[in-house]
């Protein structure tokens, strides 16, 4: 289950508790220089199509437009030192390729820069706001219900990059989390830096009792034609060592194939970055606690008692989407239905934005609008069950049924064994008070696990959501989650809207189905 375990304590408890621009200027003493470009964020650009760059430099209250172009990638610039310049695609190009133009400001020491990435675009492409999505058991077989996709990630301002297939694709977190033993050396993604030049370390816990650890990192992402430049990511550490014990917590340090069962994470869920829920900062210490999500690791080694620091938002892990030019408000998934209640494949599409082209109109899906812990409210077998979210990263529907008491398997624990197939229903609430009631099937999972061992698409698969015996929903307190993970998927185009986004229609962060 990749729900971040952070929002869901933060929910139930009611909020408790860089990389990217411009320095270095030498005049005068003390004020930095910046370089300011427009377009301000990464571009997607048709072959043989010419794009005109503007900057301006700032040091103190002084401007400036003097500047020296460069380029990384192919294409040719009408001049190395005229501002705006243009910037020409080549007349033609085979597949995606990545470009950035570079404006520096000084020299030497004193050199400032700033720069815009792009992707180039073949003739004829159509729909580059979309992916496919694949269920196929990962890097690591078997792993059911595992949806993954492909990101395209690039030393930053440079054309220097590496596809990571089979990340497994999240909307129960945010960010891009990586794991380091499948980069290559020869991708060089520069470490966050705190003010002593000591690496930012992150730490994220999932509702599992697992963790990732390691160091924030800057990179250019782009899935198909769109792209994120200067984006924050996490790669995750292949070491154990140097682990701070606020975050590992006793539980399982999730960094190789086999144990993360996918080359990485895609966190598109509705929130901008992973320490931000209904626009509240709770990693700055504003609301009295630090949540154990950043470190600082003094010769990039951390001990055992190190504490969590303070850290702004534009120094956190930050959801990709929402740096893209244009569809940034969110996204969709869509999955067809299965079949039959096994497959050994599925495929699907992940589309940006909402509203945003005519592939991502919203229709006549049901919006349910969330409260401040990001959740919704599911009444399920006469329990009104407050702490509800769609987490495609979880593969299976998670709940605790207080009523039917689901047998749970002998052989595959994490999931229920009825004795045969349960038709359910359960009934969803947004706090916009739209109301959609689902239904969905519960099947035996050691049987359908053992009688399909060659499969990995499953819609009937479901477990408890804890190991305890239900105790219960009352007034939001004990067991009140349903977790629609990845089989609610099938059959669906399910929408998921971005916290303080433009949306076509109601205040975002929402679902949509």
């Amino acid at each position: 289950m990749r729900k971040l375990l952070v929002v869901i304590a933060l929910g139930n408890l009611g909020l408790l508790a860089g990389c990217g621009g411009g320095g270095g200027g030498s005049t005068p003493v003390g004020v930095p220089t910046t370089i300011t470009l427009s377009p301000s964020v990464g571009q997607s650009i048709a072959s043989g199509a010419s794009l005109n760059i503007s900057a301006t430099v700032t040091t103190g209250s002084s401007n400036s437009s003097t500047v020296t172009w460069s380029l990384s990638g192919p294409g040719a610039l009408s001049s190395s030192t005229a501002n705006p310049v243009t910037y020409t695609a080549p007349a033609s190009v085979t597949a995606n390729t990545p470009v950035a133009v570079i404006a520096t400001a000084g020299s030497g020491s004193s050199a400032t820069s700033n720069y815009l990435p792009l992707t180039v675009l073949p003739s004829g492409a159509t729909n580059t706001n979309t992916v496919p999505l694949v269920v196929d058991g990962g890097p690591a077989p078997p792993y059911p219900d595992g949806v993954f996709t492909s990101v395209n990630i690039c030393a930053p301002g440079t054309n220097t990059c590496q596809t990571v297939d089979h990340v497994l694709v999240d909307t129960g977190s945010y960010g891009l989390r990586v794991l380091q033993s499948v980069l290559k050396s020869s991708l060089s993604l520069p470490d966050l830096v705190d003010s002593n030049n000591n690496p930012i370390f992150n730490c994220v816990a999932f509702l599992d009792g697992s963790y990732l650890w390691g160091p924030v990192a800057e990179a250019d992402l782009r899935l198909n034609g769109e792209v994120a430049g200067q984006s924050l990511v996490q790669v995750i550490s292949s070491s154990n060592s140097g682990i701070p014990t606020a975050c590992s917590n006793g539980g399982t340090n999730e960094n190789t194939p086999q144990l993360l069962a996918a080359n990485g994470i895609l966190g598109i869920g509705g929130e901008p970055t992973d320490c931000e829920l209904a626009g509240v900062n709770f990693c700055d210490g504003s609301l009295g606690q630090i949540a154990p999500v950043y470190f600082s690791c003094p010769n990039s080694a951390c001990g055992t008692g190190d504490l969590p620091i303070t850290i702004p938002l534009n120094d956190q892990v930050v959801n990709p989407v929402v740096l893209f030019a244009t569809d940034n408000n969110g996204d969709l998934l869509t999955m067809p239905a299965l079949s039959n209640d096994a497959e050994p494949t599925a495929s699907g599409t992940m589309t940006f934005g909402i509203g945003t082209k005519s592939n991502n109109a919203l229709g006549s899906a049901t919006i349910l609008t969330l409260d401040t812990s990001d959740s919704f409210q599911t009444n399920f077998e006469g329990e009104n069950l407050v702490f509800s979210f769609i987490d495609s990263g979880s593969n299976g529907l998670f709940f605790s049924n207080f009523v039917s008491n689901i047998p749970i398997c002998t052989v595959n624990t994490r999931y229920f064994c009825p004795t045969s197939p349960l038709s359910l229903t359960a009934t969803n609430t947004g706090t916009n008070n739209g109301v959609s009631t689902v239904g969905f099937t519960v099947d035996n999972a050691d049987t359908l696990l053992n009688n399909n061992p060659n499969d990995e698409a499953f819609e009937n698969l479901a477990g408890p959501q804890n190991s305890n015996p239900p105790a219960g929903c009352s007034g939001g307190q004990g067991d009140c989650t349903f977790d629609f993970g990845f089989p609610f998927f099938y059959g669906r185009t399910v929408f998921t809207a971005i916290d303080g986004q433009n949306t076509p229609s109601a205040t975002a962060p929402w679902f949509a189905y």
